[in-house]
């Protein structure tokens, strides 16, 4: 299939799955209820897809992947669908699901991360059990990261284009790197790619489903690309992923500190308090602030993955690059939580 009749493919199944959902008033997101996805949107009812429409973009174009794994992305889809209609609502209950999910993933694909530039942690990752058990830690940490960030109009499919995309560049020009599963990976960015301008304007939503699923291919996808190309630096992996990464574990640590408990919600991810802080201060944008809030966190995200692709087996570079990525990270919400005295 040329890139023509899958895009063609992928807005029919859109459109579709849209128009079936509204005509039968399916999934459309109580804003009310969640206190991530209601920032902007108080007035809007969109419609949480996202999810069910990667999976059929999937099941139409014959996803290559194991029987078994796709099962797994089928109940990883379910149970944030089950989280979308607040079937399960509680967060320990469905943290163990996604990890027995996510472990079983790992065991079927013999999924490992055993090379991390550093002696003593290779070491470490030389044990099977240790192995395993980093590997989904990481694959859970991302999924529930990629969670917080779909507060935002297009932030999380936004920022899925460009870690695909950066997959897609690297590998069409350095010709040293595997490009292994190819119609896989382009046929998640050209579904995200229109799934996106929808997104922008608050007519439909990843929801917990979407981001479940897209989260757990794309990290699936990862380690195993860095498995077979050894020549990539593991760090190149790291600064595609950190920002969803990191908002989860600055989170957890936030709430330690300020013993809240880490079970429930709230609104001080970055991605709220950008929103917030332009909400007070401009002067002259008034509307789409939450789409713009979006634009200005990939764009800040879009020099780190610059230098990620031009430097992809420099692991130094891309250390230097990716703790630069969290101070700035730290600052920036220093700096807007103190102005809207949300700093305890």
């Amino acid at each position: 299939m040329n890139y023509f009749q899958l895009i063609i493919t992928n807005i029919s199944i859109f459109l579709f799955t849209y128009l079936m959902f509204k005509k039968f008033n399916l999934f459309i997101d109580n804003t009310t209820f969640s206190i991530h996805k209601k920032i902007g949107n108080e007035n809007n009812s969109p419609i949480v897809m996202g999810g069910i429409y990667i999976f059929l973009i999937l099941l139409v174009n014959f996803s290559v992947n194991s029987l078994e794994s796709n099962l797994i992305f089928f109940l990883i889809l379910i149970l944030g669908l089950m989280s979308d209609k607040n079937i399960l609502t509680n967060t320990k209950l469905r943290f163990f699901f996604q990890i027995f999910l996510i472990l079983s993933l790992v065991l079927i694909n013999n999924l490992k991360i055993d090379d991390l530039r550093i002696i003593f942690l290779n070491e470490l990752l030389d044990n099977y059990f240790v192995n395993i058990l980093f590997t989904t830690f990481c694959l859970v940490v991302l999924i529930n990261g990629s969670n917080f960030i779909d507060g935002l109009n297009g932030l999380l499919s936004g920022y899925y284009i460009m870690i695909i995309g950066s997959i897609i560049f690297i590998s069409n020009y350095n010709f040293e790197i595997n490009f292994f599963d190819k119609n896989f990976i382009e046929i998640i960015f050209f579904s995200l790619l229109i799934f996106l301008i929808p997104n922008l304007f608050g007519k439909v939503y990843l929801g917990d489903g979407g981001s479940y699923l897209i989260s757990t291919i794309v990290g699936y996808y990862l380690i195993k690309f860095y498995f077979i190309n050894n020549n990539i630096s593991p760090y190149y992996i790291s600064l595609l992923l950190w920002y969803p990464a990191f908002e989860n574990l600055f989170s957890l640590l936030r709430r330690v500190i300020t013993k809240k408990d880490i079970s429930n919600p709230d609104n001080r991810h970055l991605h709220q308090i950008i929103f917030i802080y332009f909400k007070k201060r401009s002067l002259f944008l008034k509307r789409n602030l939450n789409s713009i809030s979006s634009a200005i966190i990939l764009l800040l995200n879009l020099p780190g993955f610059v230098l990620a692709n031009f430097y992809y087996d420099k692991s130094l570079i891309l250390g230097i690059v990716l703790i630069s990525n969290l101070v700035m990270y730290c600052l920036i919400y220093y700096k807007m939580s103190k102005y809207l005295k949300l700093i305890n």
